[in-house]
Order: structure tokens, then sequence, then C-alpha cells
């Protein structure tokens, strides 16, 4: 059953699973309107779309009429939307906005990402020494991947045996606007690819991190702040559940990483729906 955070006359938000797509294609299973249509005896129009892969907040409408008034309020940025990935590298600063145009079918279109570093850690990529040689070579391009990402900060020190761990950071984002694979495309214009991605991220680190245990896209849209009076206070923000594998990913790097940075302040309950 996927979970309500949200419901008035108009408009529901779910916290949509990873791995679920939301809206039906072809060659998928199943997908978010489907699954609320047998959840809830009536099809839901979605306002806004997540990526299969990825978890959290999406806003679908009780009717066509309402699904066009929420999205143009998407639009002219009434509704914040917020994420959180995990991404390969650390930025060289706390904070930025990547502003590059994106191709999409209409041509290259303006397209705004705001995020802001909460975390880094170190985490030991490397597995024992391989016996097969296409194993090594294999190491060895991973290596030097990690060695070009790993930006340490200043004022951290890394001993030798920590030389060619990886660097992992948690980020932060909001957008200004709402392009296919925004997110994705733009962390990884700027060499900060998200974990995970089999599209636009880092593939010979993806394919280390699998025998680690991360195998999903470490993407998860975690808020949305609606301008709604039915909210008490108004623009209250609606947070999602962290997904399993953020769950997961945080218990591999306490028990095996080390932080080297943290930023991160922890959300309220009493500020969630």
């Amino acid at each position: 059953m996927i979970r309500i955070l949200f419901e008035d006359d108009e408009i529901i938000v779910i916290d949509k699973p990873a791995g679920l797509a939301a809206q039906p294609g072809q060659g998928l299973r199943d997908n978010v309107i489907a699954a609320l249509e047998r959840q809830l005896g009536y099809r839901a129009f979605p306002v806004h779309r997540l990526d299969r892969e990825t978890a959290g907040c999406m806003m679908l409408a009780k009717d066509a009429k309402a699904a066009n008034k929420w999205s143009n309020r998407i639009a002219s940025r009434e509704i914040t939307k917020r994420y959180q990935a995990w991404v390969t590298g650390v930025p060289s600063k706390p904070k930025g906005t990547i502003e590059d145009a994106l191709e999409g079918k209409r041509g290259a279109q303006a397209a705004c990402t705001i995020w802001t570093l909460r975390e880094t850690w170190l985490f030991p990529l490397q597995g024992p020494p391989s016996n097969n040689p296409v194993d090594t070579i294999g190491k060895e391009h991973v290596r030097n991947e990690i060695m070009l990402a790993n930006q340490y900060p200043a004022h951290v020190q890394v001993d030798a045996a920590e030389a060619n761990f990886l660097t992992l950071s948690l980020l932060e984002l909001e957008l200004s606007t709402g392009r296919m694979h925004q997110i994705r495309r733009h962390l990884a214009g700027i060499y900060l690819p998200v974990l995970g991605d089999d599209k636009y991220g880092n593939f010979l680190l993806n394919k280390a991190l699998r025998k680690k245990g991360i195998r999903h896209l470490m993407l998860w849209a975690y808020e949305l702040v609606l301008p709604w009076p039915s909210l008490k206070p108004p623009n209250m923000p609606i947070l999602a559940a962290e997904p399993p594998h953020f769950i997961s990913l945080r218990e591999i790097l306490e028990r095996e990483g080390r932080i080297l940075d943290k930023r991160y302040t922890e959300q309220s309950d009493e500020k969630t729906i």
C-alpha cells in the first residue's frame, strides 16, 4: 500500500517507493497511477513526476482540472520541492547554484538547481587484491576515477591508508525548474554524480559500490512545501519517510566509513505532516 502524506478535495501527496514508475509505460508491470486506483478506487492525475528509482513526495490531483491548476503552481514556483542525494566526490564550497541549460524535446531549456552540502564521508571502496589481471585493470580504473573525484576539505587530515578511499557527500537540493532528470544531469555536469545513477553516473564506481551493498539510485524527494490554507499553519512542509536504501547506506557508512564533515540539522517531527 502506498503511504498517503496529505490529502484534500483537490490533491493527494504520496510517499512514492523507489522502483515504482510514476505512470504507465511500455514494458512496465505496475505504476503509481494503477496502484493508487486499486487502493483508492479512482484514477488520480500526476501533477509532477519522479523517476522510477526516485523515492519520496509525489503530488497527484483528483481530476484533470486540479492537475492543470497545481501543475501551473509548480511552474510558477509557488511550491517548493526539496531532495537529498548521495554523490561521489566533495563540492569545493558548501553551497551553490547550477544554472546550465538542459537539452529537451524543445531544444535547450533553462534549468536551475540549488544545492547545499550536508555531510562528507570517507568510504573504503577497494577490496582484497585480485590474482585476475582483468580484475586488477578494472580496479585500477576505479582507483583513478576515485582520485579524480576526491577533493578533501582543507581542514581534514587523511592518512596514507585512506588516500585512495572514496569520498561520498550528502547534498540537499531545491529545484527552481522541473526538467527531465534535472538533478541527475546537473550533478553529473559538475562531476558529482548521484550514486547508483545508471544513465548519467560513474558506471565503474557504481559497479564497485554494488559489491558493497549500494545498489539503488541515491536520490530522495524528501519534502514538498505547499501554499495551501488547509495546512495548519500554512506552508508547513510535508516530509516523506527516509527510504530503506538511504537508511542502509548510512548504516554501511557508520560501520565501514569515517565522517569528514557534517552540517546536517535534523528536522523536528513537529513540523511534519
